[in-house]
């Protein structure tokens, strides 16, 4: 059994890790102090993400690594101008669009129209589900009201004869 000492060694030390790693994911997640670059890091974000593209695969068509990307959406990468050319050829994005004042109102993309006439797609299949589940319930609830109907008649007349089926 390790001693005291070990075991207060062991948890301070599991203490001061525990308390780098969530100084670091704090900074990791951290804007940079330049708003111009940090602005064109959200439209690149943007546009990225709208294009359906990750981090890894807008580096690779860049020529810069996924941590590049990163930091750049993050506006705490100040890129060179051939870069930033690169990155914008990545998205198949003029440069404009990533300086512009305006803001972005990105063009609907091949992904994203196919994803919203998949979803309407299913949307149809569903509300003919339900047609057909509502014209089958409707039958069955005239079934059964027909025979409350005859039953209702039969115990009027006093229950003459045979009961209705």
């Amino acid at each position: 059994m390790p001693s005291v000492a070990a075991h207060e060694f062991w948890t301070l030390g599991k203490a001061r890790m525990t308390k780098k790693k969530e100084v670091n994911e704090k900074a990791d997640e951290k804007l940079g102090s330049d708003p111009f670059l940090v602005e064109i890091g959200r439209r690149i974000k943007k546009l990225r993400v709208d294009a359906g593209m990750t981090q890894e695969h807008l580096g690779n068509v860049s020529g810069v690594s996924s941590a590049y990307i990163y930091l750049a959406e993050r506006g705490r990468q100040n890129m060179t101008l051939s870069v930033f050319r690169r990155i914008a050829a990545g998205l198949k994005a003029p440069i404009e669009d990533l300086l512009s004042d305006a803001e972005l109102h990105a063009a609907p993309t091949d992904r994203s129209i196919h994803q919203l006439v998949h979803v309407v797609d299913k949307l149809n299949e569903f509300m003919n589900t339900r047609n057909e589940q509502d014209k089958a319930l409707t039958k069955e609830v005239e079934k059964v009201a027909a025979s409350h109907e005859q039953l209702m008649k039969f115990l009027k007349e006093g229950s003459k004869g045979k009961p209705p089926r």
